[in-house]
C-alpha cells in the first residue's frame, strides 16, 4: 500500500512540474509550441547563409502575445523562405497573415523581421534550393509531395512611421 502511496506522490510532482514547465516555457521544443524565443537578438542579417548550419529553425509570430514553432527553412535566392506544411490548418501561418512581424531563431541568435505569403511561386520552382539543404526531400517521387503547403518569405521589418 505505501509502494501505491509513494508512486501516486511522485507521479503527481511529475504531473506538476510538467505543468510548470509548460507554462512558463519559452522556444518550442520539437512539435510543442513556445512562447517568446530566448537568445541574443541581432540585426536582421544580409546573409542568411547561416541557416544552412542548421535543420530546424524557431519562427515567433503574435509579437503582442508570443506563439513560436520550430519549422524547416532554406535559402532561394539570398532569401530565407520558411514553408509551412498544412499551412491552411496550422496556427502560425495565420498569425503571420493578419501581422507580419515574426522573430526568426537561428541557432541561439534571433532576427526580428516580417514574413509574407509567397503565392506567386510552386514549390516546384524551389527544388534546387531546397535540395542544397534537404536532398531526402527532393529525391522523394513528386506524387507524394505534400499538397497545402504555405511559403513565407523573410524580410526586414518595414519601418514604423
Amino acid at each position: 500500500m505505501r509502494i501505491l502511496q509513494w508512486i501516486g506522490a511522485v507521479l503527481g510532482m511529475i504531473v506538476i512540474l510538467a505543468g510548470a514547465l509548460y507554462l512558463f516555457r519559452t522556444d518550442p521544443i520539437l512539435m510543442v509550441s513556445g512562447k517568446r524565443l530566448s537568445g541574443d537578438e541581432l540585426p536582421y542579417p544580409g546573409d542568411w547563409s547561416m541557416c544552412n548550419d542548421h535543420q530546424t529553425v524557431a519562427v515567433e509570430t503574435r509579437v503582442d502575445d508570443p506563439h513560436s514553432v520550430t519549422t524547416i527553412c532554406f535559402v532561394h535566392d539570398g532569401d530565407l523562405i520558411i514553408p509551412a506544411m498544412n499551412g491552411s490548418e496550422k496556427e502560425w501561418p495565420a498569425h503571420v497573415v493578419r501581422d507580419p512581424r515574426v522573430r526568426v531563431k537561428i541557432g541561439q541568435h534571433v532576427y526580428p523581421a516580417q514574413a509574407e505569403r509567397m503565392t506567386d511561386v510552386a514549390m516546384e520552382d524551389l527544388a534546387a534550393s531546397i535540395a542544397v539543404k534537404y536532398p531526402q526531400i527532393t529525391e522523394r517521387d513528386p506524387a507524394d509531395a505534400p499538397q497545402d503547403v504555405w511559403l513565407f518569405r523573410i524580410s526586414a521589418r518595414a519601418e514604423i512611421r
